[in-house]
């Protein structure tokens, strides 16, 4: 069992993380506004996520895979947090 203020201090971390988050998110969206570029369509699959895109004045569609997006945010997070596998 972990003391409070252990667990106080890790939700106070993640708070902080999170207006981290929301601010790359903001900046972002700001650059893919300045480039030009706007997301017309998304479709969340088990396996993948579809985007149709508007980059200038061209549509274009992209595939990602979520087990290869999962991998690399987990390990995005672990090397953010700290913690092993």
């Amino acid at each position: 069992m972990e003391r409070p203020t252990a667990l106080i201090r890790k939700l106070l971390e993640l708070e902080i993380f999170e207006e981290h988050l929301l601010q790359q998110m903001r900046k972002l969206k700001q650059q893919l506004q300045q480039q030009n570029i706007s997301i017309l369509d998304r479709s969340n699959q088990a396996s993948d996520i579809w985007i149709q895109y508007r980059s200038g004045e061209r549509v274009r569609e992209a595939v990602f895979m979520r087990a290869m997006l999962d991998a690399e945010v987990q390990g995005k997070i672990r090397q953010w947090t700290g913690e092993k596998e």
